[in-house]
């Protein structure tokens, strides 16, 4: 920060300071003067002892007066869990799924994450009745296919084929499906250690054509949205925010769902319900919803997308006075655009780069601006 001293307007020989009135018509500019006067404390402390109990006036101005956030460097590391369900009826999407995971995983390579991406299923929960270890990361369908690998990083050969065999979990698991309780169940699992990893962003992706069904008892209940006798989404998030470490101005989580999320694609699915909760859970923690009717491609890239852009979210140490952000990746300044560029959150006081303008793993960033008010 470069720092304007304080100095007299006019002094006389005898130590007598004269003052003016400064006209103060401009409440940012009034804030920088509080702001440097607060820093030139000692040197006003001095003069004032010096001159007696003279009354003084001092010129603040500093046109150029700014604060430099010190760099920070990009984490870069994204823990992904899919919950995938492995009823009946998903055949289908479980293929497309598959088909199209290389639109999910290219940007997280392009910017060189470290990445770690595992597999549970909706019917994972019954770990909680009994130590079956259902809500062990799959590999592929126990018994039945194995692909080496239950965690798949950069370094995995052939991560695409790996991820095949991951993901492809049949169509043999219960129809009860319970994402949100089969959630906690893998991550409470400690076969799974290690995941999620404490310092990295945890994404989940929930798969499924029918919405959670997730309660206390061990019995299917049957599917009512309204059923007090469900967990609500809001209990989830309190769950994911202590597992993470989050909170609500800081989630370094987010829920994103593929589901039925309209009627149109519940009635051409056979008649499924729309996934009301999986919406819920899903805005609640800033993800991504897409339709099971949708291409999955374009799906899988959004949800992409929007992990990186809050895995690579810089918060702000003080608040920036309007029009005085300035924000500097490995020295280039990035400019503010919602596409290809950065934008600002006030309501969690941080900045998130979209587009061209994500910073890979390793990237320096250094925000500079004017503080509105002192801290």
């Amino acid at each position: 920060m470069r720092t304007a001293m304080p100095r007299p307007l006019m002094t006389r020989a005898n130590c007598t300071t004269q003052s003016r009135s400064i006209p103060y018509t401009d409440s940012k500019r009034l804030m920088r003067r509080k702001s440097l006067m607060a820093m030139g404390l000692v040197g006003l402390t001095s003069l004032l002892m010096a001159c007696g109990n003279k009354s003084a006036s001092f010129d603040l101005l500093a046109e150029d007066a700014t604060f430099s956030q010190s760099a920070a460097e990009v984490n870069g590391k994204i823990d992904v869990l899919w919950v995938i369900d492995n009823s009946g009826s998903m055949a289908t999407s479980q293929q497309a799924l598959v088909d199209n995971f290389q639109s999910f995983i290219n940007r997280f390579d392009a910017n060189g994450f470290d990445y770690q991406i595992a597999v549970t299923v909706t019917d994972a929960y019954k770990d909680d009745y009994n130590a079956t270890n259902l809500s062990e990361f799959r590999s592929g369908i126990p018994g039945t296919s194995n692909s080496g690998y239950k965690i798949i990083t950069p370094s995995t050969p052939d991560k695409q084929s790996v991820f095949v065999t991951n993901a492809k979990q049949g169509i043999n698991g219960s129809g009860d499906e319970r994402a949100f309780q089969s959630i906690r169940s893998a991550l409470n699992n400690p076969l799974n250690g290690g995941f999620p990893r404490s310092d990295a962003f945890l994404a989940i992706i929930v798969v499924s054509d029918e919405d959670d069904s997730s309660w206390d008892g061990s019995s299917a209940i049957g599917y009512t949205t309204n059923d007090p006798r469900l967990h609500t989404p809001e209990s989830y998030v309190t769950y994911l925010d202590g597992k993470t470490n989050s909170t609500a101005q800081n989630r370094r989580y987010n829920v994103s769902s593929i589901a039925v999320i309209d009627s149109t694609c519940g009635n051409a699915l056979g008649g499924r319900p729309v996934a009301s909760r999986y919406r819920a859970l899903t805005e609640l923690t800033n993800g991504r919803l897409g339709s099971l009717c949708d291409n999955f491609g374009t799906t899988l890239a959004s949800i992409s997308n929007k992990i990186i852009e809050l895995s690579t979210q810089f918060y702000l140490d003080r608040e920036p006075a309007p029009g005085t952000l300035r924000i500097f990746v490995n020295g280039v300044e990035i400019f503010e655009n919602s596409t290809n560029g950065y934008s600002y959150n006030a309501s969690t006081n941080s900045v998130s780069f979209h587009g061209s303008a994500v910073p890979p793993a390793g990237a320096q960033i250094r925000v500079t601006y004017d503080p509105i008010a002192l801290r």
